[in-house]
């Protein structure tokens, strides 16, 4: 279902429940008339502020079980002109104060499914001197805070935000505050993907991070360790693999001839962690970061993925079985992830949004990374699977600008200006514009 607005009102009945089998913290109680007229048919329910502050929207989030209102509480509000009854829930006073922050606010959000899911970053990005030479992050950042460094990288680490436009505007916001970048003023700063001096070599990761419904966030840590892989591999088929095009072969270089990598590379199938309990998908280069405009179609296409997953499985109320079956919930990260994996097609979500290649043949595409397979004829198959998705029409605009952005040839992609002070500071053109 769509979300809804509700009436949240705080119940002193509520508070004074002190029964041990009762928390009456993680309740919501309605009306059964409500309940009908909100057409609920699940037994728990998403609330959060109607506010649309990115920072309040992750702070009030909440998952509640619904059950039936005390007669007092309904009694209170029957002759009210003021209130739709139809429309009411009674939480504590505690539950109250969290959703709307101690504001005077009845009106929150409602839903069955999964809504406006935040979606962050932190992508790297290296410094460079007037004279071309690298110049190490580490030598001259802290490490901690929104921008400092990641080793001999600089990293920017923006709030999260709801929608694609709020996140590449909170990276902007640092990037045009001087206070903040006053240590590395006097350098370039240059976005990329791989490079190498004489003394060592920089892998530069567009790291993305996922936020998570609070189903995510309530399942075990087994469960939601199968759940993060199976959502990366899908990420990795519906928007790594095209993005190779913008790597052309530094992609191999990164991901299989790092020199800085206990493993060898970085971003490889199933490189992926988690972070503050969300799925951190590290596939993705830095390039993305090079235009604001390119960095809005990546992260609104993560954005209609991520959604898409979401909102199927909610389909299919939530059930652990649509993501991975029973005959595969014993196997481990490793065993999905081998060469002698080809079962994601009898994954119910991988087949519904047809991201079924064998881990072997993923793991060789992303390795090789050649831009020229990433070729019209594959971006038009990827676009054709993009436009089923449930989420297309609201991040249309994203993914059609990615697929023009990486219809153009990749000698005019190698020559793109990758100075980000230029094209997020100065407002330089691009080949598309967003």
């Amino acid at each position: 279902m769509t979300k809804k607005k509700l009436i949240l009102l705080p119940s002193s009945s509520m508070d004074k429940n002190k029964k041990e089998d009762r928390n009456e913290n993680n309740l919501i109680r309605m009306s059964k008339k409500a309940r009908q007229f909100m057409k609920f048919t699940e037994d728990q329910v998403e609330i959060w502020s109607a506010g649309n502050n990115d920072t309040e929207r992750k702070k009030s989030t909440i998952l509640l079980n619904i059950f039936h209102a005390y007669s007092e509480d309904l009694n209170g509000i029957k002759d009210s002109k003021s209130v739709d009854v139809n429309r009411v829930g009674f939480v504590t006073t505690k539950v109250w104060n969290r959703v709307t922050n101690g504001k005077d606010e009845r009106s929150v959000w409602i839903s069955e499914g999964v809504h406006d899911t935040v979606i962050g970053a932190d992508p790297e990005f290296l410094l460079f001197d007037k004279d071309g030479n690298v110049v190490r992050a580490n030598n001259i950042m802290a490490k901690h805070g929104i921008i400092g460094c990641d080793g001999a990288m600089a990293e920017v680490r923006p709030e999260p935000s709801i929608t694609p436009e709020g996140l590449i505007k909170n990276i902007k916001s640092i990037f045009s505050n001087k206070d903040l970048t006053n240590p590395i003023a006097e350098y370039n700063w240059v976005a990329g993907c791989y490079y190498k001096d004489n003394s060592r070599d920089y892998p530069m990761g567009g790291h993305i991070h996922i936020g998570n419904p609070l189903k995510v966030a309530r399942m075990t840590l087994n469960k939601r360790e199968i759940f993060f892989n199976v959502l990366n591999k899908v990420m990795d088929e519906l928007l790594s693999i095209p993005c190779i095009r913008l790597d052309n072969d530094m992609g191999n270089k990164r991901r299989t001839q790092c020199q800085m990598s206990n493993t060898g590379g970085w971003g490889y199938f199933g490189e992926w962690r988690t972070c503050d309990g969300r799925l951190e998908h590290r596939t993705l280069s830095g390039m993305w970061l090079m235009h604001p405009s390119l960095a809005k179609c990546v992260v609104g296409t993560a954005k209609a993925i991520t959604d898409d997953v979401f909102k199927k499985w909610a389909s299919k109320n939530f059930s652990h079985e649509y993501i991975v079956p029973k005959k595969y919930a014993s196997l481990s990260r490793n065993q999905f992830l081998s060469d002698s994996f080809k079962d994601w097609v009898n994954l119910p979500i991988c087949k519904d949004t047809d991201t079924c290649m064998s881990s072997k043949e993923l793991k060789a595409i992303l390795n090789n990374s050649k831009s020229s397979d990433i070729d019209k004829t594959y971006l038009s198959d990827w676009h054709k699977k993009m436009r089923k998705l449930s989420t297309y029409d609201k991040y249309s605009k994203y993914i059609d600008g990615l697929k023009e952005i990486l219809t153009i040839p990749i000698t005019e992609i190698n020559k793109w200006n990758k100075d980000i002070k230029d094209n997020w500071l100065e407002g330089k053109k691009f080949s598309v514009e967003i």
